[in-house]
């Protein structure tokens, strides 16, 4: 698989030091879960960013809730880990649920080798593979440059035009309930993006974390054959799972950073309720 890698990756990788483990374990309701989480035990030498405060910048008016950070920001972060250009990275959550938004992010700023570890520290942990919480020292950052892809990732004017375009497909990857608008948690407007489909990102992840058998995904997926696909979400946490998954088989995708929480931020923007 091009985007995700098992833990005989890791553990059998020739090289350890070109080959860097960013822990991103997330919690949507709790923000100090991850980095608790990540005190308490993590792969060995595994490193940790914040999806709110690394991974997603600052949210405004508009935007979304996860906004795009500040890259420069981040890339000096991530050359404080001693990360470069050239350098292998892994990221991994819990099981399988914030990771893809990392995976996003930094694939964009131009970090070309970049995967998910399926199945995460859980699966980590059932291989009775070693975990520590010695926490490694930080590098003095150097400046390098990248060359960013944005092709993976659009914007709300995007989306608006895509509205129009039969051939493009809006994929809601939020729960069935979110997306008929039976139940919103968290923003003013329930229900989704007016002409989107619903796939829900777990349909596609197994209750251990594990992306399901890619033959049985793309069957999931098969209504989207031929069109460009932009997956969304609430924040674009469970859109960039779906993503990944497209990506890895092959589709056309994009995914709507600001998803949802950005579409509801204008009063005059459409929701289509089932409810």
């Amino acid at each position: 698989m091009k985007n995700f890698v098992d833990c005989s990756f890791i553990v059998n990788f020739k090289d350890p030091t070109s080959l860097f483990l960013i822990d991103c374990r997330f919690d949507l309701f709790d923000e100090f879960a991850g980095y608790i989480a990540y005190k308490e035990s993590h792969i060995p030498n595994a490193l940790f960013l914040d999806i709110n405060k690394d991974i997603c910048g600052s949210p405004q008016i508009h935007g979304g809730a996860r906004p795009l950070p500040d890259n420069n920001i981040l890339q000096s972060k991530l050359s404080s880990f001693g990360i470069n250009q050239n350098s292998t990275i892994v990221v991994y959550d819990e099981k399988l649920y914030s990771s893809p938004r990392a995976f996003i992010q930094l694939k964009s700023m131009g970090y070309t080798n970049v995967y998910i570890l399926n199945g995460g520290f859980k699966a980590w942990k059932d291989n009775n593979l070693p975990i520590t919480n010695e926490i490694p020292s930080l590098l003095q950052p150097k400046t390098f440059n990248l060359s960013p892809d944005t092709s993976m990732i659009c914007d709300i004017n995007y989306v608006r035009e895509s509205i129009k375009n039969t051939n493009i497909v809006l994929v809601d990857c939020r729960d069935n309930s979110r997306y008929t608008g039976e139940i919103e948690p968290l923003y003013k407007k329930p229900g989704h993006i007016p002409s989107a489909i619903n796939i829900p990102w777990h349909n596609n992840i197994d209750d251990n974390g594990f992306i399901k058998d890619l033959n049985f995904i793309d069957k999931n997926f098969s209504i989207l054959k031929n069109k460009e696909v932009i997956t969304y979400c609430g924040s674009c946490i469970e859109a960039c799972i779906n993503y990944t998954l497209l990506d890895e088989l092959s589709y056309n995708a994009k995914t709507y950073i600001g998803s949802m929480s950005d579409w509801v931020s204008y009063d005059e923007n459409d929701v289509e309720s089932l409810f």
